[in-house]
């Protein structure tokens, strides 16, 4: 009898655990119900993308800059960035934040009726619970798959990580891409070849509140995030030339982003929470 309770209570935890969206990061395994997702565009009535006075662009679960094919008329086969990782800073709710650069996901076109499923990708996660505590982990995904934590490559808030993704040759037929990424203040590295058919339409360099079974998650406070020395096809990635993307959380919080750094390689990101974004200026 003892058996069998404890067997229901496990199985009612583990659909509970499923529900929320959350399952915690465990050493080289699928964060269960989670994803790094397409941009989710918010849409006016007309189901065209919405975009600020400032021509940026809103969606519920990005933000940052992208490089579309459909506006600088390249396909994009190597991505890098570099970025400082946000402390979590506990708002009461489990709560979550990502720092990532990728290729694919983005809009197809200008008013962006169809995200792009293709979407290979590595960065660092920063979440912060209710119950008090944070974590902090490294990780790589090609969608459809789930994410997997590098658990190789522990990482903390304030550590300085530079992370790339190139596709070889001509990146053709089957592609095969190489994903690594540096901890800059441990020395710590990692690096893993996988073969994957990207779409090669987009670069980008994003903040984003990962989405779990229940939707698009809380975004952890994050205050200040730092991107610099970004490129896109091994050349200094010209962020001018792309769309600089806003979030306005589903839960309410939101991410503002700075124009480009003095070298276009680089921004800010900025939380906030309900319906301003708070001011948001790039570091050098």
């Amino acid at each position: 009898m003892k058996t069998i309770i404890c067997t229901i209570g496990a199985a009612l935890l583990l659909a509970l655990t499923i529900l929320s969206g959350y399952q915690p990061a465990r050493a080289g395994q699928a964060v269960v119900g989670r994803k790094h997702m397409p941009i989710d565009v918010a849409r006016d009535f007309n189901g065209d993308a919405l975009r600020t006075i400032d021509n940026q662009m809103q969606s519920n679960n990005w933000s940052g800059y992208a490089l579309p094919k459909f506006e600088t008329k390249v396909h994009y086969t190597a991505a890098q960035s570099t970025w400082v990782v946000p402390g979590a800073i506990s708002q009461g709710i489990d709560s979550f934040s990502s720092n990532w650069v990728g290729i694919g996901g983005y809009c197809k076109s200008a008013k962006c009726r169809h995200a792009d499923a293709k979407l290979i990708q590595l960065g660092t996660e920063s979440d912060s619970f209710a119950g008090g505590g944070s974590q902090y982990y490294a990780w790589y995904e090609m969608l459809p798959a789930f994410s997997i934590v590098i658990s190789t490559l522990p990482v903390n808030p304030g550590d300085v990580m530079t992370a790339s993704l190139n596709c070889a040759g001509k990146c053709k037929g089957k592609q095969s891409w190489t994903l690594a990424m540096t901890d800059e203040t441990t020395g710590g590295s990692w690096s893993q070849t996988f073969t994957y058919k990207a779409s090669k339409l987009s670069a980008e360099w994003i903040e984003e509140a990962p989405t779990g079974f229940s939707g698009i998650l809380p975004l952890a406070d994050f205050g200040t995030a730092i991107f610099s020395f970004s490129t896109a096809n091994s050349a200094t990635a010209n962020l001018a030339t792309g769309d600089s993307v806003v979030m306005f959380n589903p839960s309410g919080q939101n991410s503002n982003v700075s124009v480009p750094n003095s070298t276009l390689d680089g921004f800010s990101a900025c939380w906030g929470f309900g319906n301003t974004l708070t001011p948001c200026s790039p570091t050098s």
